[in-house]
């Protein structure tokens, strides 16, 4: 059985105050939809965090009613979803056992889990185990065990639960949203919890032939092959921009034994770092301009007007950061507020913003002038 791996869509997210759902549906309808049909994918899993939040914008849901659509009803391909800590558990299990016979599988609120999903292929049954997230305290009353107080409990007892229910020599996959110890998190991730009590060992994952998490976004294998994050559908933050982003293919035999492929996915626009002094930076050859940039700049001294100046080049520039600027004793300044002139403070000003260009005589006296009519109570207009 041939199954495409994909996480953490976050459909419906801002980045740097702008929606990236058009960014999104770029890859998947002009991407993914292709892969399945090119790639002769069985089933599709989506492990989690569909959307970027509990109360996704209208457009959103669009994109993902059209997306499942596509995958399900025009291409006849089994399709997968488990909520992420992102989702609200509610609604994306909104009428799933009516789905479930069109081949729309969406496992959110416990209560409605009815157990693993199997499919066949020419081998026989795999057993499909789909772990949506959920709190401690939320399986410990769905399921009725006390005991349950930390995620590695919830995840046993979850695992358990569903695993009871699969007859023994099954091929079986667990879709799980975890953050599973040995993984690398990236900046863009909301912790599960706090002080590291949200992880959960590898170890519980080792029984499944593949098992197709989510939540890192980093595409990675944690401890075994078969584990692994397909990491999310774009980059989410700037400390992701070395990261590839794409799907994971299992190609899962007869046996069991798994062999694995990633297939990169091409941004509309990429989120990039470039580096250098601002002129460098403006005078070099960029054939991209209109990627997601931040600008990290060699200069210590401020650049005046730089992100107006820098978005003439780069219109989809989001920051410019620079961490080698001089502040002088870390915002200790050389001069007593209470000594000086508003002329000084003036000149000071001046001086910070053109270092390489002091006042003309011309704008000297201009300013002079200024401050003579100011102080003589005078019009400037």
């Amino acid at each position: 059985m041939r199954i495409l791996h994909t996480a953490d869509w976050h459909l419906g997210k801002l980045f740097y105050g702008n929606y990236l759902t058009e960014d999104q549906a770029y890859v998947l309808e002009q991407q993914l939809l292709p892969m399945i049909r090119d790639e002769g994918i069985d089933a599709v899993v989506l492990a989690g965090d569909v959307y970027d939040r509990s109360l996704p914008p209208a457009e959103a849901v669009e994109l993902f009613d059209d997306v499942a659509t596509r995958i399900t009803a025009d291409l006849h391909v089994p399709f997968l979803v488990i909520s992420g800590n992102h989702d609200s558990p509610a609604r994306l299990s909104f009428a799933s056992r009516l789905l479930a016979p069109q081949g729309l599988y969406m496992a959110g609120e416990l209560e409605r889990l009815t157990g693993p999903v199997v499919l066949e292929d020419d081998a026989g049954p795999v057993a499909f185990l789909t772990v949506p997230y959920a709190e401690p305290a939320v399986v410990r009353q769905c399921l009725g065990q006390d005991e349950v107080r930390s995620h590695q409990q919830a995840m046993e007892a979850l695992l358990g639960w569903q695993g009871s229910q699969v007859p023994d020599g099954v091929r079986t996959v667990c879709v799980a949203h975890a953050f599973v110890a040995g993984g690398v998190a990236s900046d863009s991730e909301r912790p599960l919890s706090i002080g590291g009590t949200d992880q959960v060992t590898s170890g519980l994952f080792a029984p499944f032939s593949y098992t197709a998490l989510g939540h890192l976004h980093g595409p990675q294998k944690v401890t075994s092959d078969t584990i692994r994050y397909a990491g999310s559908l774009l980059k989410y933050s700037f400390g992701e921009a070395r990261q590839h982003k794409g799907a994971v293919i299992a190609d899962i035999g007869p046996d069991g034994k798994v062999d694995l492929a990633f297939r990169d996915f091409v941004p509309r626009h990429d989120v990039r770092i470039v580096s250098g002094t601002f002129e460098a930076i403006m005078a070099a050859d960029d054939d991209r301009p209109d990627d997601f940039i931040l600008a990290r700049l060699d200069d210590s001294q401020p650049i005046l007007d730089g992100m107006a100046r820098l978005r003439r080049k780069y219109p989809n520039a989001m920051a410019m950061e620079m961490p080698n600027r001089n502040t002088r004793a870390a915002g200790q300044r050389d001069f007593d507020v209470q000594q000086v002139t508003e002329q000084e403070l003036f000149t000071s000003f001046a001086q910070a913003m053109r270092p390489d260009q002091p006042l003309t005589e011309a704008e000297q006296d201009c300013v002079r002038t200024l401050w003579d009519e100011l102080e003589k109570g005078g019009s400037l207009l």
